[in-house]
């Protein structure tokens, strides 16, 4: 199952700051997962996020998931969903934790 989403902000971030946004929307998807379903049932569970930091922060969150037999394909594609959805708010919370920080 693949879900996409974007989502813009106006931010500039630095390249550590991109790479830590990137690494932390791949965890909070993963975590979602893993949290509703044990990694027994996780066939396969791919998460790409793709950040692009010009005029403003465009965020692109990809997650394929495939389970077990168990589950309908349809269970697969509302749990990566939810899992693009919990990554997006990560990435909120990192953003707001960004701005609220004194520029130096």
């Amino acid at each position: 199952m693949v879900e996409f989403l974007e989502e813009s902000n106006k931010l500039s971030l630095s390249d550590d700051q991109i790479e830590e946004l990137c690494i932390l929307a791949d965890e909070a998807a993963r975590k979602y997962v893993t949290s509703k379903i044990s990694k027994n049932e996780v066939n396969d569970l791919v998460v790409s996020v793709n950040l692009e930091d010009a005029k403003e922060l465009i965020v692109e969150i990809e997650v394929e998931l495939s389970l077990s037999d168990l589950y309908a394909e349809e269970d697969a594609r509302k749990l990566a969903d939810e899992a693009v959805k919990s990554a997006f708010r990560a990435i909120d919370e990192y953003v707001k934790e960004v701005r609220c920080q004194p520029k130096t």
